[in-house]
């Protein structure tokens, strides 16, 4: 029974801190369910702007590389510049 009691004092003192302590954890949780799909859409943006800068890094690659000479034409009529 004096276990039992000690136990109830106890309880009876840190009342407001297991309270405190409770509140304190279900608004963590309830902040970071919130922010977890935030960082995820951002996640999701800044891969596909690396990714849209990637195809154009490529892009660019291919037209440097790309040989831009002009073909003279074989004969006079097949000019069809005006």
């Amino acid at each position: 029974m004096k276990g039992f009691l000690k136990i109830f004092k106890w309880f009876e003192r840190n009342l407001f801190k297991l309270i405190f302590i409770s509140i304190g954890v279900i608004i963590l949780y309830t902040i970071v369910i919130f922010l977890i799909p935030i960082f995820q859409f951002v996640s999701f943006v800044s891969d596909g702007y690396n990714e849209i800068q990637n195809i154009f890094q490529e892009m660019e690659k291919y037209i440097e590389e790309f040989k831009w000479e002009k073909e003279q034409p074989s004969s006079p009529n097949d000019d069809n510049s005006v």
